[in-house]
């Protein structure tokens, strides 16, 4: 029998690989698109940490939200608006959201190593904090079977959140239309 994580793993690979693509043109094209990068994690973090809110006590969230604005502020850039998600429905869907922003922590330790010295990261080295990866696991463990396809919706809503931030981005709309 497969844990939850495997099974949102196995079921969001799809939506993960589509929105690691959709941040690929903001990657290519650092430091200049840094500020694009960032804009696009601070349209999308908030709302999911915001509609995750109501099924979930999730504090790391916010950590990683004050260190988003504290690096925009260090790049001289506004705040973007966040997205506008509709609140989860349960916690079990909560925990999907979660595991997609603890996820994208545990990707910044890749993009960290790629961004040029000088630059600010705090948000990005939140990804060296294992622990609330761990909390999120233990918690996924308590997902009873009926609870599961509403961990894998609120993941894949997650996702496609960051996926519409990027579009909004600059860099993004430019390469869509050489493409």
């Amino acid at each position: 029998m497969q844990d939850l994580r495997t099974k949102l793993r196995a079921a969001t690979a799809d939506e993960h690989r589509r929105t690691e693509d959709s941040f690929a043109a903001n990657l290519a094209a650092l430091p200049d698109s840094y500020g694009d990068f960032l804009d696009a994690h601070a349209r999308a973090f908030p709302a999911i940490g915001r509609a995750l809110a109501f099924g979930l006590d999730w504090a790391p969230w916010r950590t990683r939200w004050f260190d988003l604005q504290s690096d925009l502020a260090a790049l001289d850039r506004n705040q973007p608006p966040a997205l506008t998600l509709p609140p989860v429905t349960s916690g079990a869907e909560a925990l999907g959201m979660a595991y997609v922003l603890e996820g994208s922590r545990l990707g910044g330790t890749v993009i960290l190593k790629r961004i040029p010295a000088g630059l600010p990261v705090s948000y990005l080295r939140g990804a060296l904090d294992r622990a609330p990866w761990q909390r999120l696991l233990a918690l996924l463990e308590t997902v009873v079977p009926a609870d599961e396809a509403a961990a894998i919706a609120g993941a894949r809503a997650a996702f496609r959140a960051f996926r519409e931030a990027a579009a909004l981005q600059p860099i993004s709309r430019v390469l869509e239309l050489q493409a």
